[in-house]
């Protein structure tokens, strides 16, 4: 799946909800992946919670999940800190609330690159609809789970564990569920069909997603002086995808992680989970999110920082995990279609020299993306124009 470069494809942009990366070393002895895939007498490819479910009170981390973490880069040394809280109801408000909101967004999207919000017009009944049938998946045997395992990173569903890659990598402590939405669910028939009422929770659960994603489009194509729809029209047919993960309860948290450091490939990632386990990394310091029932955290992927040229930036994020909670993560990225050019917006350049970023189809960005154990923002560095602009968020 190769596109050739359509001639006047639709700018585009980079979404989170991407796949995590993985902390790796060159050492040969490093952890990996074994040619036997098993791990304390279970098949690890099941899943983390077949690994746990099938190991009597397991006391010590496998050793194939332990990480090469600096002492630096412990989780559990992380500072607790807040995220920039906005209320959304102010794009509907009057013309200073509007402008007040949208200079919220643009200022969260340049500094931090991550944002809750609140008010954002999604029932709270629809969002625990979605993390119970999420849970109820995870709980499903093993046999059902594996019904939709694949090693294929674009397949349309997929369910796995550690990283998406099937490439040689160190563990990490979670299993996925993966597949695409969008405003148009080409794959709904594809769907998982247990627990029964999944694929109509799914389903209206990602259209009111996508929808309060193109609501935030719009104050950030204003914020970036471009007309309203601008990025909504870049979109194009728009590319939805939706990770589902789990992350059970772990022996020795510090010395692992469920996700690695990564930024997310698409435009806009809104996530929401049922309980803490995200970090950011914001001015080379690691913080740790509150979890905030009822609300939703935002996260600029790559895309957007293309899109706009380098001035809003994706930024590097982790998932941590609990000695004693299993942690549900859901997080939905939005991006353009998988044909549409990924390139900075025109009316932000005055020529195309200033452009710091390489044009490249967006499918062939997401496969890049997803298939290395190369984490960070190894992707996106790889395009740009100049490694003076390789400058850690």
């Amino acid at each position: 799946m190769n596109p050739s470069l359509p001639i006047n494809g639709p700018v585009m942009a980079l979404t989170a909800s991407s796949s995590p990366p993985c902390a790796t070393s060159n050492n040969d002895n490093s952890p990996s992946v074994t040619s036997s895939n098993i791990i304390m007498g279970v098949e690890y490819k099941k899943g983390v919670k077949y690994l746990v479910d099938n190991s009597k009170d397991m006391k010590m981390l496998p050793p194939e999940f332990v990480l090469p973490l600096p002492e630096s880069e412990r989780p559990s040394l992380v500072i607790h800190g807040c995220i920039p809280l906005i209320d959304l109801s102010g794009l509907n408000g009057t013309v200073e609330q509007r402008l007040s909101t949208i200079h919220a967004i643009s200022s969260a999207s340049a500094e931090w690159g991550f944002f809750r919000v609140t008010n954002h017009g999604i029932k709270i009944s629809i969002m625990d609809e979605m993390l119970k049938v999420i849970e109820e998946f995870f709980g499903l045997p093993v046999e059902e789970k594996m019904r939709y395992a694949s090693e294929n990173v674009m397949d349309p569903v997929r369910y796995g564990t550690s990283l998406n890659t099937s490439r040689k990598h160190a563990l990490h402590w979670r299993d996925f569920l993966r597949h695409y939405g969008g405003p148009v669910p080409h794959s709904y028939h594809l769907w998982p069909d247990n627990p029964s009422s999944y694929r109509h929770v799914a389903k209206e659960y990602l259209k009111e997603v996508w929808q309060l994603a193109i609501k935030i489009f719009g104050a950030i194509s204003e914020g970036l002086g471009l007309d309203p729809k601008y990025i909504e029209r870049s979109l194009g047919e728009g590319t939805q995808i939706i990770a589902a993960n789990c992350y059970p309860p772990c022996p020795e948290p510090n010395k692992t992680l469920g996700l690695a450091a990564h930024s997310d490939h698409g435009g806009l990632t809104i996530l929401m989970d049922n309980g803490i386990g995200l970090q950011i990394k914001h001015n080379q310091t690691w913080f740790a999110v509150p979890h905030i029932p009822g609300t939703f955290v935002v996260n600029l992927g790559d895309y957007l920082e293309i899109l706009s040229n380098g001035r809003y930036k994706s930024v590097e994020h982790r998932a941590v995990v609990s000695a004693d909670k299993t942690r549900i993560s859901v997080a939905v990225g939005q991006g353009p279609e998988m044909t549409a050019i990924v390139q900075p917006a025109g009316p932000l350049l005055k020529e195309k020299s200033e452009s710091k970023y390489r044009p490249i189809v967006y499918k062939d960005y997401i496969r890049g993306q997803q298939s290395t154990i190369k984490r960070g923002k190894t992707a996106l560095h790889e395009i740009m124009t100049s490694t003076d602009n390789k400058i850690d968020d």
